[in-house]
């Protein structure tokens, strides 16, 4: 069962002890620093981040994800959202889109949100059939806007759902 809730700092602790950076999106590998975890826990959970919303994603009550409502506007009911998954072999299983489909949900009854906005590469397939299958829409590309080590540049692909359809 995959549930959304708020990470212990324990369980940040062990979501990011298991996290391998996926080289598709960043190919510098992802090392795992305690004192930094911590910090970032602190950031996330805190209160320090206005507008902002930090879930963990559980699988049968292991962490196993990040999710986050980002820029949460009040008036005009839009936000975006964030997703990482812990490694590769929690991939291709159904999580991440039970996870999204639980953070739109959310996003709507908890704080209001009209319109959820979620971005990717045009290079990663995965994130786009997952948009298509949960009923986002392409609203704009934007040529070359992700820089990658070595000069590579990707384009960024902007995807738009209304709640109010759901």
């Amino acid at each position: 069962m995959v549930e959304l809730r708020c990470f212990t700092e324990k369980e940040y602790h062990q979501f990011f002890k298991g996290y391998i950076s996926d080289p598709l999106m960043d190919p510098v590998p992802f090392v795992y620093n305690k004192e930094q975890i911590s910090r970032s826990y602190a950031y996330n959970h805190g209160g320090y981040r206005e507008n902002y919303a930090h879930f963990g994603i559980f699988q049968d009550g292991v962490p196993v994800g990040s999710f986050q409502l980002k820029r949460m506007d009040p008036v005009s009911k839009k936000c975006e959202f964030g997703i990482i998954l812990q490694n590769d072999l929690v991939k291709n299983r159904g999580i991440g889109t039970e996870a999204i489909r639980l953070g739109l949900e959310a996003a709507r009854e908890q704080f209001g949100m009209k319109t959820v906005i979620g971005d990717t590469m045009g290079r990663n397939k995965r994130m786009i059939h997952v948009f298509e299958k949960l009923g986002f829409t392409l609203v704009e590309t934007i040529p070359g806007s992700f820089e990658l080590p070595g000069g590579i540049r990707e384009d960024r692909l902007v995807f738009e759902k209304n709640l109010e359809e759901v």
